[in-house]
């Protein structure tokens, strides 16, 4: 390779680690690493799976725990540039990771996925999936300071939903439930309440999809009457988006 050209890639390849990543001076880490934005992280996805061996540090808010049950295995976390799923194989995420808690990701030895065409991150695939294994979430997930203040999510209606909200936390208010009923439908042959859909309505007769996991604490309630607020994630798989709620935010008024 030409001098010249091996000096243009050189300085393209350094110009957008400069683009994504910048000093920071906010950490809790001695060493004041370099830190990446969620979106530049995720834009080296490359086809179904990707080995970051790269020392690539991110730095977000817990936006989404498995508190409730509502995400388990899995902790989303969002910076001013969008949101990323991980997924880990431990329980009581949200008892080290609480919601609008300050995270910073060391993703050295992590992958990057394809899940459903949504970028997410975990750990090496094996028999039980790709989440990092719970020996070694600590050494990749830090838990900095703590807000005095939840995460404020962003107010969107529900015909603003799209691929740029995928993973991050909103707000959709004056709703209604097109269905009656439990949060989640049981399985006939064993019982158990299973991951369901359920259709949300606003004033202009936009609808969405909300999603609730079947081992969510309050899968077997009834689904709020009237009409109000939810708070959740954007989740897409597959082309298909719903909303997750998050941290059990749902405000209804009893009244239609």
């Amino acid at each position: 390779m030409k001098p010249i050209a091996f000096i243009s890639l050189l300085l393209a390849a350094t110009l957008g680690w400069a683009v994504g990543c910048s000093r920071s001076d906010g950490l809790d880490d001695p060493g004041k690493e370099e830190t990446c934005s969620i979106a530049w992280l995720k834009s080296q996805g490359e086809g179904e799976s990707r080995l970051l061996t790269e020392a690539i540090v991110v730095r977000g808010r817990v936006v989404a725990n498995d508190r409730y049950g509502e995400w388990s295995r899995s902790l989303v976390i969002e910076d001013e540039t969008g949101g990323i799923t991980i997924f880990a194989d431990a329980a009581r995420l949200a008892d080290r990771y609480p919601f609008g808690a300050t995270v910073v990701l060391y993703c050295n030895g992590l992958r990057l996925y394809d899940y459903g065409g949504k970028i997410v991150i975990g750990a090496e695939p094996s028999a039980y999936g790709f989440g990092i294994d719970k020996e070694a979430v600590a050494a990749h997930l830090h838990r900095g300071e703590d807000y005095p203040s939840a995460p404020e999510p962003r107010v969107v209606s529900l015909d603003g939903i799209g691929a740029e909200l995928v993973d991050t936390y909103i707000q959709v208010r004056n709703v209604h439930f097109r269905e009656r009923g439990s949060w989640c439908d049981r399985n006939p042959e064993t019982g158990r309440y299973v991951d369901t859909e359920r259709t949300i309505v606003d004033e202009a007769g936009h609808t969405f999809l909300v999603r609730t996991s079947g081992g969510c604490s309050y899968a077997k309630e009834p689904l709020p009457e009237g009409k109000g607020s939810i708070c959740g994630v954007v989740d897409c798989f597959n082309g298909k988006y719903t909303l997750r709620v998050v941290n059990r935010e749902v405000n209804f008024d009893s009244e239609p």
